[in-house]
């Protein structure tokens, strides 16, 4: 019997982007503060909570945050224009901080030995093809369905039904590993696919809704990871 295959998220999943946040936190309250906002870290970061806790942004890019954030916090009208302002530092951040973390890359490290196949079904940029380049973990995965790449963003079953062909599996056979209960665990359990979440991200604020947000297993650390797929053979 063939072993199930392994399909992860990438930010807050595979990546480290708690250095990004930080950075990004630390200058968006400069730049609502220059628009007249007149709010502290904390008051902030309660409404950026919010705002992820009650789901008000669709495919959680940062872009998407940043705006939904200015709605409530900066003068009717300046949401796109702070945004406009942050872009430049968002992609100078991404470049200085995004990296895979030490435990992603020791857990992979494990189910490749363990001979697990491993794919990527995620909503990144270009700039995250470059860090998979660059950090050599190209290596580990057979299937790379990155929404840059193939046209299709998550929670679309489309980019899940595409991973599944390119790995020549059945969704039954397949396990979906990701942060986010309405883009990762939903659809991926609603084709079938076995699901597991992980709860070191900003969405961990994110109860379940539906029935299919509950996901088989949830997790706080990766290293988790090869000892339920361990139960699961």
């Amino acid at each position: 019997m063939s072993r199930q295959f392994v399909f992860f998220d990438l930010g807050q999943t595979l990546i480290d982007e708690w250095d990004f946040i930080n950075y990004l936190d630390t200058r968006f309250v400069e730049l609502l503060n220059g628009y007249g906002a007149k709010i502290d870290q904390r008051n902030y970061r309660a409404v950026r909570d919010s705002v992820i806790r009650d789901r008000k942004i669709g495919h959680g890019s940062a872009r998407e945050l940043v705006i939904e954030v200015c709605r409530l916090l900066s003068p009717s009208g300046y949401d796109k224009v702070i945004a406009e302002r942050l872009k430049p530092e968002m992609e100078k951040g991404r470049k200085d901080f995004f990296r895979f973390s030490d435990e992603a890359v020791d857990t992979l490290t494990v189910l490749e030995k363990s001979h697990y196949e491993m794919g990527l079904i995620a909503n990144q940029g270009h700039d995250v093809l470059d860090l998979l380049e660059k950090s050599g973990l190209n290596r580990f995965f057979k299937v790379r369905a990155i929404s840059s790449l193939v046209k299709l963003r998550k929670p679309d079953p489309r980019i899940f039904e595409f991973a599944l062909r390119e790995a020549g599996r059945r969704a039954e056979d397949c396990i979906m590993v990701g942060d986010r209960l309405d883009t990762d665990i939903c659809p991926a359990k609603t084709l079938g696919m076995t699901t597991i979440r992980t709860t070191n991200s900003l969405f961990w604020l994110q109860e379940p809704e539906r029935e299919c947000e509950v996901a088989t297993y949830t997790i706080s650390r990766l290293s988790e990871i090869p000892s339920i797929l361990e139960k699961t053979t």
